[in-house]
């Protein structure tokens, strides 16, 4: 087992990543009938600067877990410029690898989510990135190698 050493640092209890051995392969996806149930959570944390987001600044608090997921599938950050007297100081962001997207240039191909949303609360941005994920991404707890492959690119 491998642990997400990025991750750790803002989330010590995060769970551990499953051995490539234990992932789903990526071909062919799994069907639908077969996706565990999507059990969501947000783990509140120390507001941290990302290395995505030294040059811009927001600070992460919120990372939102689906059960079976080797990473958080999104964040929640505020920014700390006011943007917020615009009615946008909250951002939320999807961090789904999506396995299995129908493309027109392939039967289907694999990418990284980057649905991003802005809100005035921190409640708001929450209750937007959860709508997304349960909407766009109901197989996002499905362990899929090139998941796991995602998850220790974005967080070791």
């Amino acid at each position: 087992m491998e642990r997400l050493t990025l991750l750790r640092v803002v989330a010590p209890q995060w769970p551990d990543l499953p051995a490539p051995e234990q992932c789903v392969p990526d071909r062919p996806p799994v069907p639908p009938e077969e996706w565990p149930p999507l059990a969501l959570s947000w783990w509140d944390i120390r507001p941290t600067v990302l290395s995505a987001d030294k040059y811009t600044g927001y600070r992460t608090e919120s990372l939102l877990q689906a059960d079976g997921a080797p990473a958080p599938v999104a964040l929640v950050s505020w920014a700390p410029v006011s943007g917020a007297r615009y009615g946008h100081g909250w951002l939320w962001r999807c961090q789904v690898h999506v396995v299995g997207a129908h493309c027109d240039s392939a039967g289907c191909c694999n990418y990284d989510c980057t649905k991003t949303g802005r809100s005035t609360t921190r409640d708001g941005a929450r209750v937007a990135a959860e709508a997304h994920i349960r909407d766009a991404h109901a197989d996002a707890a499905v362990p899929y190698r090139s998941r796991r492959f995602h998850a220790v690119r974005s967080w070791i």
